[in-house]
């Protein structure tokens, strides 16, 4: 197999040749076939019947093509996904990555897309070495340019500190300077180390972990972190706790009398590093060093993170009455680049990644996940008549809010796809039809968009009549 004339066709029109006089398509390497899985997505899969449930409707996007209800791209299967991770898709060289993303270019965010076809361009020249390694060389660029589309932003967020109340004009100057600090990767000492968020950052990671084994034990050994016990100082550990935990980690030979709380946050922290040096997952030990250093109160050096501002933002402004001040500052720090938004971002989020991780999340924006057109925060029942297939992109920045806002940036003709293919299996007997029309009244009364099943071009439209 060829793949640089297919590399020319999905660059070239994109404007990557602008600066650049060499002509690729004469460059030809071959193809390593033992770990390409080729198009997954067979059209020909028998149908399947019973969704009954959230599982089984998620599934239906590994048995057919089916699209996002917002964006309209196709959805991925998480069992699509997992393949290409245990088959070593991610893994292996990015020749092969690139070969293998040229077959879901379709499912794919423009910021993912951005980064596959950065790594294309690299594939030319340095075909054999890893998506690890490629992220590496992407760096320093990246970072230099990721910068530069944060400092207006932060500029911004510095002039609003002046009109604060003084209290939260302390707190909010000091999470300025932090975030600073994190951008320019200069050291600090944490005020405190949050279990939470540790646990967090390890779930992530988690699902990128080829080894189920050790992604479990993993995930088990995070848990106690969050435990109340640990944010109330006056609260003494009682035995069992302390067992709990020494079982979990397997750890023998220690005066359980003499533990402290922060000595078990460090036995667990110290079992997940040991782990981490096994599957020999860079990422992994960086976030147990720096959960060490924060508890030890010694200097870290700590990316900045859009999603721990945004916590930590929250936390500073908790009982500003203020609302249009606190309005002003969500409006700009909803323009700050992320690592779905901005190909930078992504380049510099996974700069100590796994290849395996930077492979999935890829993909991740483009995983079939389960809407609940009416939100279960605001009362939305959890049944299937309530359930849509949105991408996990656009699910995630729904949110649980208003429908009737969030729809406004997408082409109603996405709708009308997505439930023409939703009857289309209620008609071969997948879906109850009854729940079919639940699922586009649902959509109706929360969106407020009309979407007529005359108009779908259903082969069985006649069985239904009416407008909803």
């Amino acid at each position: 197999m060829r793949i640089a004339p297919v590399l020319n066709n999905f660059i070239k029109p994109l404007g990557f040749y602008k600066n650049n006089q060499q002509d690729y398509s004469v460059y030809r390497f071959p193809v390593n076939n033992d770990n390409i899985t080729g198009d997954i997505f067979v059209k020909s899969r028998p149908t399947f019947t019973g969704i009954n449930s959230a599982s089984t409707f998620r599934n239906l996007a590994y048995h057919k093509k089916i699209h996002c209800i917002y964006c309209g791209r196709p959805l991925l299967s998480d069992k699509v996904v997992n393949k290409l991770k245990s088959t070593g898709v991610f893994s292996g060289p990015i020749k092969n990555f690139v070969q293998e993303m040229l077959n879901f270019i379709e499912y794919l965010h423009p910021n993912e897309k951005e980064f596959v076809k950065r790594t294309a361009i690299m594939a030319f020249d340095k075909p054999n070495i890893r998506l690890s390694e490629a992220i590496k060389i992407m760096y320093p660029k990246a970072n230099k340019e990721l910068l530069e589309e944060q400092k207006p932003i932060f500029k911004e967020l510095s002039a609003l500190s002046e009109g604060m109340p003084h209290g939260y004009k302390t707190k909010f100057k000091e999470l300025l300077r932090v975030s600073k600090l994190r951008l320019e990767e200069k050291g600090y000492i944490p005020s405190e180390f949050s279990g939470k968020e540790f646990k967090y950052k390890m779930s992530r990671l988690g699902v990128t972990i080829k080894d189920e084994y050790m992604a479990r034990k993993i995930e088990q050994l995070t848990e106690p972190l969050t435990h109340p016990i640990f944010k109330k100082e006056k609260e003494p550990l009682t035995p069992k706790f302390v067992d709990k935990i020494l079982k979990l980690t397997e750890t023998r030979d220690v005066n359980k009398k003499s533990l402290t709380k922060k000595d078990l946050q460090l036995i667990i922290i110290n079992k997940i590093r040991q782990y981490g040096e096994i599957l020999n997952r860079k990422d992994i030990l960086y976030q147990c060093d720096i959960a060490i250093n924060t508890l030890e109160k010694r200097p870290v050096k700590i990316k900045f993170s859009n999603k721990a501002f945004k916590y930590d933002l929250n936390e500073t402004l908790q009982g500003m009455t203020d609302s249009e001040l606190r309005a002003k500052i969500n409006t700009i720090v909803a323009k700050l680049p992320t690592s779905q938004t901005s190909v930078n971002a992504f380049i510099t989020k996974h700069e100590l990644s796994a290849s395996d991780a930077i492979g999935y999340n890829v993909l991740r924006p483009s995983i079939a996940t389960i809407e609940h057109i009416q939100p279960k925060s605001l009362g939305g029942p959890n049944e299937l008549g309530n359930y849509a297939l949105a991408c996990a992109f656009d699910n995630n920045n729904r949110s649980n809010g208003s429908l009737v806002e969030f729809i406004k940036q997408f082409d109603i003709k996405n709708q009308k796809t997505y439930f023409k293919e939703i009857f289309e299996e209620a008609y071969k007997g997948n879906i109850p039809l009854k729940t079919a029309l639940q699922m586009l009244d649902s959509f109706f009364k929360e969106s407020g968009r009309n979407i007529d099943i005359s108009q779908l071009g259903l082969k069985n439209g006649r069985r239904i009549k009416g407008n909803y």
